[in-house]
C-alpha cells in the first residue's frame, strides 16, 4: 500500500516539476506582456500630458451628474 502511494506521489511530483520547468522556460507570452506594459505606459503619459483638459472634463461631467441627482432628490 505504501509503495503504491510512494509511486503516485513521485509521479505527481515529477509532473509538477516538469510543468513549472516548462512554464519558466516558455517565452511565448513575453512579447504580449511587454506590449501590455508599453500600452499602459503610453496611456499614463498621455493622461499626464493632457491632465488640465481631462480634469476640466471630469469636473464638468461630475457637476452635471450631481446637478441631475439634486433634481431627482426633490
Amino acid at each position: 500500500m505504501l509503495d503504491t502511494l510512494d509511486r503516485m506521489y513521485l509521479k505527481w511530483k515529477y509532473k509538477a516539476e516538469a510543468f513549472w520547468k516548462g512554464l519558466k522556460e516558455d517565452e511565448a507570452g513575453v512579447s504580449a506582456f511587454v506590449a501590455t506594459i508599453l500600452l499602459v505606459l503610453v496611456a499614463v503619459l498621455l493622461c499626464a500630458i493632457f491632465w488640465e483638459n481631462i480634469s476640466e472634463w471630469f469636473t464638468k461631467t461630475w457637476e452635471n451628474i450631481t446637478g441631475e441627482a439634486e433634481k431627482i432628490k426633490r
